[in-house]
């Protein structure tokens, strides 16, 4: 007796839930990865690296993370809206933290003169904003709004250190509750912040959308423009936080400081699997990228490793987690 097998057809319920099923699959792993791959990295290097799992590293590693992570967390509102990166970060936190030096140093008042530096880097975003909104490629704009920013700043300094006055102007750094330093605190809440309206709010919906299709969004009624800003403001008031953050720490500042905080960034977005090309991401996938960034070079400094081999590994390991995470992205839509 001969049995006929009888092809599934390639339209029929049987294929399309088995395609459901690969898609959740591969998202699940995509979505998990990171976080997994953080905690093998924890697991490791405190077998193998001496001295990484001690309360100072782990204290170093959340506060690298909080300056970066508030960052990328605002970033990734820009990315999403399908703007690509902001390659100005550094000059930004430049500045937003000479104003929170000087300003401190002349009245006296901490929370003043933070409220200051954040005002300047919501300025200064927000006119970047306006001009990429009107169609201008993010990448130019940003780059030679940081170039700008630059060189103001070295003018305005004349190049020299701009230091403290008083001690008084570190206490955002070396606040804590409970043991948690006050920046690893400042991450969370923005962070939850960011993600709840990027997640559950009208202008969140829209700028997944407007990254999504740019041409769908117009026609919805969604003005490009308006999302572009409010993307940048997002951005802007992260830069602001983080440069009152990392200056308290260091209590001075100078205008080429801090050239590998931009790369880092934009690594921490990539690294947390939102999309290139926008419409796909979140703030938190960005603080865990952050989180994971930070443990890597930590880990990189505990074993003497040069700084041109840092960048050279850190590089290698971002491309890699990028290509991978737009791979499994990929197989998930197909």
């Amino acid at each position: 007796m001969t049995t006929t097998t009888t092809p599934t057809p390639q339209g029929s319920p049987t294929v399309f839930q088995e395609r459901a099923g690969l898609r959740r699959t591969v998202d699940t792993i995509r979505t998990s990865a990171l976080p997994i791959l953080i905690v093998l990295v924890f697991i490791i290097a405190s077998i193998t690296v001496p001295q990484f799992f001690t309360v100072e590293t782990i204290r170093a590693i959340l506060l690298a993370t909080s300056v970066t992570g508030i960052i990328a967390a605002g970033m990734t509102a820009v990315t999403l809206s399908g703007n690509l990166f902001s390659l100005g970060v550094t000059a930004s936190v430049v500045l937003s933290g000479v104003v929170y030096l000087w300003t401190g140093s002349m009245t006296g008042n901490i929370f003043f003169a933070a409220f200051a530096a954040i005002v300047t880097a919501v300025l200064v975003g927000l006119v970047q904003g306006y001009i990429v909104g009107l169609g201008l490629n993010p990448v130019v704009v940003t780059l030679g709004a940081g170039a700008i920013i630059y060189g103001a700043t070295a003018i305005v300094t004349g190049g020299e250190v701009v230091a403290a006055s008083s001690n008084s102007l570190g206490v955002f750094a070396t606040f804590s509750v409970f043991g948690v330093p006050l920046p690893v605190i400042v991450l969370v809440v923005f962070t939850a912040v960011a993600w709840y309206l990027t997640e559950h709010t009208t202008i969140g919906r829209n700028l997944h959308l407007l990254g999504s299709n740019k041409n769908t969004a117009r026609n919805s009624g969604i003005s490009p423009m308006g999302v572009t800003i409010w993307a940048f403001l997002a951005f802007s008031v992260g830069i602001g936080v983080a440069a009152v953050l990392q200056v308290s720490q260091t209590l001075q500042v100078q205008a080429d400081n801090f050239g590998e905080l931009t790369m880092n960034v934009v690594a921490a977005v990539l690294v947390g699997g939102t999309a290139v090309t926008g419409g796909d991401g979140s703030p938190v996938k960005s603080v865990i990228g952050a989180l994971f960034i930070a443990t890597i070079t930590q880990i990189m400094v505990l074993v003497s490793i040069p700084q041109g081999v840092r960048y050279f590994v850190l590089g290698v390991v971002v491309v890699g987690l990028v290509v991978i995470l737009h791979l499994l992205r990929k197989a998930s839509s197909r």
